[in-house]
């Protein structure tokens, strides 16, 4: 029972940041919507600070979970950067809400210093995984490869952030198109 709990505590954290950020979800709203006492969310989550990397480190890891399994499929490079973008197509289209390291990260001036760095696991693991799996696999010199995985990840957290400001997730699309050709050596 404690497991369910806690998991409806950081899904619905994890809603709640994703559509206003880091100060728009509140212990007193998950237990109204889930029906138990603000004290039953402190004994599992004793500070916001807790839950807040709690359902930054969740998101983390399910999202290296979907890339360490896009690394098991014997996919060429341009499949690997394909199901990627697929990944924030999501968000975007089903979702129709920002990633929630992106959230957390445009606010990371303001945030406690754990959840910056659970936030920054996200984007470490992203960048690592996008410069070996996709980058390099296709040939690019390490250097390149780095580079092209900073301006995918930026890429794509942009794009949900147009889609999401303009309320038009096809923008996502629009802006996804290109970016196969980060792959050849010269993509201008």
């Amino acid at each position: 029972m404690a497991n369910s709990t806690v998991d409806k505590i950081i899904d619905l954290a994890e809603i709640q940041v994703r559509a206003g950020g880091y100060n728009s979800f509140s212990f007193r709203e998950i237990s109204k919507v889930i029906g138990i006492k603000s004290a039953s969310i402190h004994y599992h989550f004793p500070t916001k600070t807790d839950l807040g990397v709690a359902v930054a480190t969740r998101y983390t890891e399910r999202f290296i979970d979907l890339l360490q399994a896009l690394s098991q499929h014997k996919l060429q490079s341009t499949e690997r950067l394909s199901e990627y973008i697929n990944l924030f197509r999501q968000a975007a289209t089903r979702d129709k809400k920002m990633c929630l390291c992106g959230q957390l990260a445009s606010e990371s001036d303001v945030l406690p210093e754990p959840i910056k760095l659970a936030t920054k696991r996200f984007f470490d693991s992203n960048l690592a995984w996008l410069t070996t799996e996709v980058f390099v696999n296709a040939g690019l010199d390490l250097h390149t490869a780095q580079q092209r995985a900073a301006w995918l990840l930026a890429t794509m957290e942009g794009a949900l952030l147009m889609s999401k400001v303009l309320d038009h997730a096809e923008i996502f699309d629009s802006i996804s198109t290109d970016l196969p050709r980060l792959l050849s050596s010269n993509p201008v």
